[in-house]
């Protein structure tokens, strides 16, 4: 197997310490860097590409060092140990960095790592803003508890298996078609892609959540009458337009009050309450999604939204925050 390299056009080497941290400050996270031997030539090798809410850093020391990165509050580290074998304690737990696992760090926890000059560790930075903002979307409200993953996860887990292939995928495709990967919205995609697969398939404190709402969305889907699943198609597709009730129980061919018992039946929400629902989520991927041009009134208006004042406020209770916030942490990323 081929060693991927995020960015093999913009691979950059220190020959000093300072240089050294100085690479890895930029690229992963700010830290202390203490030499355990001291090297006959300082030599660091990196190679890192920004995808937005996700960064990635292939690193490899030609010492052996001690690296104190404190707390990472923004951000979580995924690392992929390429080669070699080293240590790394987050907060009272502590794994092995082997090719044998997956190690994710926890934001607010000291993290303190140990790399040999044989280690290559190839670390996915992503940002914890962005990863709680996806996870709200999924569970549909604000997460009531902290994000907090498994320290290692092995190498033949589901999540290891496909988090490796779409990060050796992501280095291939920069290194064969550069132009492609020079699209925001295609590294965009990449980092939603790596999050998604974060929250779907790590072991972390919402699975539990995520699984049972899956699940009870999965009942609901299959349990709706037709009638109902023909009502929320067209609500669906439908939704940058003014649709009323009325509108949509006539589209269907049943009265109002029996569109609204069948919403209560199988969604707990009356067919107004879905629709605001449904847009709350279509603005909140707008925002996620808008290039920095676009400002919040014009993305509410291209969901169907025109009471911008009640659905800033529908939008709070949903989220946690109000699209502007959204919006304005977005472009921080």
């Amino acid at each position: 197997m081929l060693v991927p390299v995020p960015n093999p056009r913009a691979v950059v080497t220190a020959d000093t310490l300072d240089e050294a941290a100085g690479l890895v400050r930029a690229a992963i996270c700010p830290h202390r860097l203490h030499v355990l031997v001291p090297p006959r030539k300082s030599l660091a090798f990196l190679s890192s590409l920004d995808l937005g809410a996700c960064g990635l850093a292939s690193l490899q020391y030609g010492f052996d060092v001690d690296i104190d990165a404190g707390c990472i509050e923004d951000s979580y580290l995924v690392k992929w140990t390429l080669a070699g074998q080293g240590r790394l304690q987050c907060g009272e737990r502590t794994a092995i960095t082997s090719p044998r696992s997956i190690v994710i760090t926890e934001p607010t926890e000291r993290t303190q790592i140990r790399m040999t000059s044989q280690c290559h560790h190839l670390t996915v930075r992503v940002s914890r803003r962005a990863l709680l903002a996806v996870l709200a979307a999924k569970l549909k409200r604000a997460p009531r508890k902290a994000l907090r993953f498994d320290l290692e996860i092995a190498m033949d887990s589901d999540f290891a298996r496909a988090w490796c292939e779409l990060v050796a995928h992501i280095c291939h495709v920069t290194a064969t078609a550069p132009a492609a990967m020079a699209s925001e919205d295609v590294r965009s995609q990449y980092s939603r892609t790596l999050m998604e697969i974060m929250l779907s398939a790590a072991p972390h404190s919402h699975s539990a959540s995520l699984e049972e709402r899956e699940s009870r969305e999965s009942r609901e889907s299959r349990a709706a009458a037709w009638h109902v699943r023909h009502a929320r198609d067209y609500i669906h597709e439908h939704l940058a337009e003014d649709i009323s009730v009325s509108d949509i129980a006539a589209r269907v061919g049943v009265t109002a009050r029996t569109l609204q018992s069948g919403f209560r039946r199988t969604f707990n929400l009356s067919p107004a309450e879905y629709i605001r629902r449904t847009r709350v989520e279509a603005l909140h991927r707008a925002l996620l999604a808008a290039d920095g041009s676009a400002g919040v009134t014009d993305l509410m208006m291209k969901v169907g939204i025109v009471n911008f004042g009640r659905y800033a406020q529908y939008y709070r209770e949903q989220m946690g925050v109000s699209p502007s916030v959204t919006l304005r942490e977005k472009a921080q990323y």
